[in-house]
């Protein structure tokens, strides 16, 4: 396997860990720096009445110093605040040039609680929210995502606008209890909207704890949906990784003109990973998938750390050094393989060291593996293959786009630069690793839009 090694760095990885009941339930603190990794590559609420949300206090511009973010926030948190309210360098997707550092609003803002959400366009199809909310569910195999309607506070002139409110939870029975107490106009002629093999699995449940019907939509269908709407309304919806780059400048939004969104490849990261071909927004087709997902990676991290959750994985891996674990090729030629132009430090093989641990620690070889040296290989091994997967199917199909979405990612330097180095060095610079500010949302967004049967109900 060939693997380029490369310093993580970026911004400061301090504050209250991500908790087990939801995100904003924060457990004990953690401290971790930046350690050398590598990126392989194989070879050639209800709203009774429209509900106000405070006024979210404003957000100062952010510069390209990022020390004066609030640590008592959690890396997630700090990361929706850096892309959701920030200001970064803006490319334009039709030809390629980079725009200056500057100092814009977008529609995407944090909102209460830490809760992101966006500003609904200004659509006949959406006035309905303003005397009933929506709530939508995806329902997947490790999170409940959650996507809500409410109206903003009157501005100045006394208007208000229509907000699309993002929530997540790692159990059903917390999704519940956060919608009993967020959806007080709900009655039993109101419709849950619903996608995901949850929304199968949970749907009496549902229907009994709320008192209210269920109404599903396809899963694919409604993936497709929610990254066309966001795409098309979200003018900061996109954004690349660039590692080379220091700061804030790692991370530039890239707007997409109308015309310009299709075709594309979007690589689905859940429990498991589905690979979709997106030529239009009523044209596309499932071409692929994996099991190697975020399943995997917090299967495997459960059996072999003592994470309990995915974000404490991610954690653990922060502060990872995966060479304990992998074989690099120093490992096996002593130095660089000349002849293949391998380095030295290149990953020969994911935890190759480990088939020998037991035997180097009897002859005194062996340094002490940490389960955080264990988190960081098993990342990148899982990021590594999904980077190359993508790459292989979007040259199959000749898409120069790769939209990555799903909450493995979850706005992860390591994943992201894994997944973007991937790209570039396997299509030579032709393909590009974009990724979505509303990831994990995408099919929550879809069926939230999906108006037929529940809307004549209403």
């Amino acid at each position: 396997m060939l693997e380029l090694s490369y310093s993580m760095g970026g911004f400061p990885l301090t504050g209250g860990r991500l908790g087990l009941k939801d995100e904003e339930e924060k457990a004990e603190n953690f401290s971790s720096s930046p350690s050398s990794s590598s990126s392989s590559l194989s070879s050639p609420i209800s709203i009774s009445s429209p509900r106000l949300i405070p006024t979210p206090p404003a957000v100062a511009p952010l510069t390209r110093s990022v020390s004066h973010f609030d640590e008592s926030k959690s890396y997630t948190e700090r990361m929706d605040e850096l892309l959701l309210s920030s200001s970064l360098r803006r490319e334009n997707t039709l030809d390629g040039k980079a725009g200056d550092f500057i100092s814009k609003r977008t529609s995407s803002i944090s909102g209460t609680r830490g809760a992101p959400f966006i500003v609904l366009p200004k659509e006949e199809r959406f006035e309905i929210l303003r005397k009933k909310g929506r709530f939508a569910v995806d329902i997947g195999g490790t999170l409940v995502k959650v996507v809500y309607s409410s109206v903003s506070p009157p501005d100045a002139d006394g208007s208000t606008d229509l907000l699309l409110n993002f929530r997540k939870f790692q159990s059903i029975e917390h999704c519940i209890e956060f919608l009993k107490s967020a959806w007080h106009d709900r009655d039993s002629e109101c419709y849950l909207n619903g996608t995901g093999g949850g929304s199968f699995k949970y749907a009496e449940l549902l229907q009994k704890e709320l008192a209210v019907k269920v109404k599903r939509t396809d899963e694919m269908l409604s993936l497709m949906t929610g990254c066309d709407f966001l795409l098309r309304n979200n003018e900061d919806e996109s954004f690349t990784y660039h590692h080379e780059a220091e700061g804030l400048e790692r991370y530039q939004y890239k707007p997409i003109e109308e015309k310009a969104i299709y075709p594309f490849l979007l690589v689905n990261i859940g429990t498991g990973i589905s690979v979709l071909k997106v030529d239009s927004p009523t044209s596309f087709s499932r071409v692929g998938g994996s099991t190697m997902g975020g399943g995997a990676f917090i299967g495997l991290g459960n059996l072999l750390t003592s994470a309990r959750s995915f974000d404490e994985l991610l954690l653990l891996a922060e502060k990872g050094d995966h060479r304990q674990v992998d074989s690099l090729v120093s490992d096996i030629y002593g130095g660089d393989y000349n002849h293949l132009g391998l380095a030295a430090e290149v990953i020969a093989g994911s935890f190759g060291k480990c088939s020998s641990l037991n035997v180097r620690k009897e002859q005194g070889l062996a340094e002490n593996a940490r389960e955080e040296d264990v988190a960081k290989s098993l990342l990148l091994m899982i990021s590594n293959t999904i980077g190359q997967m993508a790459f292989l199917y979007s040259n199959r199909f000749e898409m120069k786009r790769i939209y990555f979405g799903g909450f493995f990612i979850r706005k992860h330097p390591i994943s992201m630069r894994t997944l973007s180095y991937a790209i570039n060095y396997w299509s030579k610079g032709s393909c590009e690793a974009l990724f979505l500010k509303h990831e994990g949302y995408l099919g929550a967004v879809g069926s939230f839009l999906d108006t037929s049967e529940g809307e004549k109900k209403q």
